[in-house]
């Protein structure tokens, strides 16, 4: 008999290095090894037992939703589930692995690097860690137990943190405890105003990365049985996008107990949903449920900036959602070459190149993007309208306004001025670049949101 394993896995994809391989999440490959055991009540009925896992570096083909092993580098260890961090830059994939920080090369499959971590201020847990673009460094939770003389648990602190991927060494960031646990719901960074994202099932709670402190918090309202699940940051429009989930229960009585009842779980409905970092405010974008199964908790969640869609699994099969309607655009059965799951997906498009715009821990905003340039952008982000201020006087040019994508969205000339202000209510949420066609300014960014 074949055992059967229910989970809500995370999803997260990662998108490949290679322009032939843009539809392509990264991820690890899990392969569980079995053995056959005779039930020793009931001799004619045998059932499975799990022996053994190896795990290897793979790609997922989001279009046709089958996972290729990258080489043939297969390992015996346990995965920590809580955290991986892929490396644009160096073409890596980081992941915890047994009581080891493994670097993985993109390209071939085969381990670069494997350090014990280790925390000067007390032995810590490692947890929710993501790679930030803006400064190439690992992010992520060190927490530790707290005991008594006698031995006895009587706690938890909680550190915002970053890890050296070479020696295994964590520096807290926080110079206290920030909290004590963390929810299963994913985590993100805002690269641009180093903001550390994770869920603590009753709120998102944004963390300073230049100080660890708390930089914001979201409330999640919880009626209804309804929570946000499989968060993650979109570079496209400064949003985090993850799933509203609800579950429905009946209520049944205890047959040893009449006077108690017991809840079961009967279904799961979950929707795409989206957070604006700079209101908090909770939008569902799907107007109907994506699947009725839930999603899967190992495996995470990836977006391609370039469609605007939002990647999840379910376990089975792989799910494209359109960011802009909340609709499935692709569902595809999850296929191997060598193995069972595909856990922990990241990908590349999302948030390759992001600079700091929030410069220090004094600044709250993207205003201070460039202190010393020679025009400043306010508000950044902003909704309906942009001011460009000028160091000095600009005589008659050409303003020019680009998508991420090189594209140009916006022109407009201009007489001699020293202040501009541009109606951004026709800008679709986003990021943008700014320059002039007769002028040797640096571009400069700014955020439209919705």
């Amino acid at each position: 008999m074949k055992k059967i394993v229910a989970l809500f896995l995370v999803n997260l994809f990662i998108f490949s290095v290679n322009a032939q391989d843009e539809n392509m999440l990264y991820g690890i490959v899990r392969k569980n090894f079995y053995s056959y055991q005779t039930d020793p009540v009931d001799t004619s009925f045998t059932f499975e037992v799990f022996d053994s896992a190896t795990v290897t570096l793979g790609k997922l083909n989001t279009l046709t939703g089958f996972v290729e092993n990258i080489g043939n580098n297969a390992a015996s260890y346990a995965v920590n589930l809580t955290g991986a961090a892929l490396n644009p830059y160096t073409n890596s994939y980081l992941f915890f692995g047994g009581n080891q920080f493994i670097t993985l090369d993109l390209n071939s499959g085969i381990i670069e690097n494997q350090v014990t971590l280790s925390n000067p201020n007390g032995e810590s847990y490692f947890d929710n860690f993501r790679f930030n673009n803006s400064d190439s460094t690992v992010y992520g939770l060190a927490r530790r137990n707290q005991y008594n003389a006698m031995g006895s648990f009587i706690g938890a602190e909680m550190f915002l943190s970053k890890l050296n991927a070479q020696t295994g060494e964590i520096q807290q960031i926080s110079q206290s405890s920030i909290g004590n646990g963390f929810a299963y719901s994913g985590s993100a960074i805002d690269p641009y105003q180093m903001v550390y994202y994770y869920s603590i099932g009753s709120a998102i709670v944004g963390l300073d990365m230049y100080n660890g402190e708390i930089y914001s918090s979201f409330p999640i309202p919880l009626s209804d049985n309804i929570m946000f699940d499989n968060f993650t940051y979109s570079c496209a429009d400064s949003s985090l996008y993850g799933l509203l989930r609800q579950n429905f229960y009946t209520t049944v009585t205890d047959s040893l107990d009449p006077m108690f009842g017991l809840q079961n779980l009967d279904s799961t409905s979950i929707k795409l949903a989206k957070i604006n970092t700079t209101t908090g405010e909770i939008v569902a974008i799907s107007a109907n449920p994506l699947a009725a199964g839930g999603f899967s908790i190992n495996a995470s969640s990836a977006i391609d900036p370039n469609t605007m869609t939002y990647y999840f699994s379910t376990g089975n099969n792989v799910l494209g959602v359109s960011m802009i309607t909340g609709e499935i655009t692709e569902n595809n059965n999850l296929s191997f070459q060598n193995g069972d799951y595909f856990d922990l997906m990241r990908n590349i498009g999302n948030c390759k190149d992001a600079s700091k715009a929030r410069l220090n821990s004094n600044t709250n905003n993207l205003d201070e993007i460039n202190a010393s340039s020679d025009f400043q952008l306010f508000p950044n982000p902003t909704k309906n309208e942009l001011n460009i201020v000028f160091e000095n006087n600009v005589s008659s040019d050409e303003i020019l306004i680009t998508n991420q994508f090189g594209q140009i969205v916006f022109k407009k000339a201009i007489s001699e001025s020293k202040m501009i202000q541009l109606d951004t209510q026709s800008f679709s949420s986003g990021m943008y670049y700014i320059t002039f066609r007769n002028q040797s300014f640096k571009p400069q960014k700014f955020i439209v949101v919705d």
